[in-house]
C-alpha cells in the first residue's frame, strides 16, 4: 500500500517514505541536491563496493521505492566489487552529485543513517561484514574528537 510521494506525485512505500523523511530531518543535503537523487547516488556508489551478488541482495533488502533506485546499479555491473576506501567513496559520490567532497560526506551520512535506522538488523549486520570499517563509519553518527 503505497502513499503519494511529495516528489512529482510519485508513489512511495511507507518504509521508503520514512527513510526519505529521516534523511531530510538529518539535514546535510546541499540545497541543489534532492533527497531521491542523494539516496540513489549514495546507494549506487556503495553497491559498487559489493560483489554483484551482494549488491543485488542489498538492492532486494531495500524497501520498494529505494529498490527501484538501486536495482539498475546492482544489475548492470561486473561480478567483482570495486575496491575503494572512504576517500574514494566520497570522491565518487561528490563527482556523481557535482558537489564538494565535504558536502558528499554529509550527504552520505544522512542517507546511510536513514537506511540504517529502518533496515532489518540482519541485513545491517550482513552489510557491515562486507564493508571496510572506514566505510561502515559513515553509517553512524559523526564522532566529535575529544
Amino acid at each position: 500500500m503505497a502513499n503519494q510521494g511529495a516528489q512529482g506525485g510519485a508513489r512511495i512505500d511507507p518504509v521508503s517514505r520514512r527513510i526519505v523523511e529521516h534523511i531530510e530531518q538529518a539535514g546535510g543535503l546541499p540545497q541543489k541536491v534532492r533527497t531521491p537523487e542523494a539516496a540513489a547516488a549514495v546507494l549506487c556508489v556503495l553497491s559498487r563496493r559489493l560483489s554483484k551478488g551482494q549488491a543485488q541482495d542489498f538492492a532486494r533488502s531495500l524497501p520498494e521505492a529505494l529498490q527501484t533506485l538501486v536495482h539498475p546499479c546492482a544489475a548492470h555491473r561486473g561480478l567483482a566489487s570495486d575496491v575503494f576506501d572512504r576517500g574514494e567513496f566520497l570522491r565518487l559520490l561528490a563527482e556523481h552529485l557535482k558537489i564538494e567532497p565535504a558536502e558528499a560526506e554529509r550527504v552520505a551520512r544522512a542517507v546511510l543513517q536513514g537506511v540504517h535506522a529502518l533496515l532489518p538488523q540482519g541485513e545491517i549486520e550482513h552489510l557491515r561484514s562486507q564493508l571496510p570499517s572506514e566505510l561502515w563509519e559513515l553509517w553512524g553518527p559523526r564522532r566529535v574528537a575529544a
